[in-house]
């Protein structure tokens, strides 16, 4: 979000951008022991839905749009025991 401050102001003037910030499917689905990690990503969601609304109450959000996006798992060593998969 650190990021989202320093070129806001910069799109504001050009009344143009696209900002992206990278949630997780983790964000709208319960993990078990994972709540610090849930509602870190709900959190990014939630602020760029706020934004975006910010935007639209400036008159701007036509031109800067905001998304978050939810990627799904992906199988690696790291979480290894954590996901049952079944073919």
């Amino acid at each position: 979000m650190i990021c989202l401050f320093q070129v806001l102001p910069g799109m504001r003037e050009r009344k143009s951008g696209c900002i992206i910030n990278i949630a997780s499917r983790s964000a709208t689905v319960d993990t078990p022991l994972g709540i610090g990690y849930c509602e870190a990503k709900a959190a990014v969601v939630r602020a760029t839905s706020v934004m975006q609304l910010e935007l639209d109450s400036d008159g701007i959000g036509e031109d800067v749009h905001t998304y978050a996006l939810h990627p799904g798992g992906v199988l690696t060593a790291m979480g290894a025991g954590t996901y049952s998969v079944t073919c």
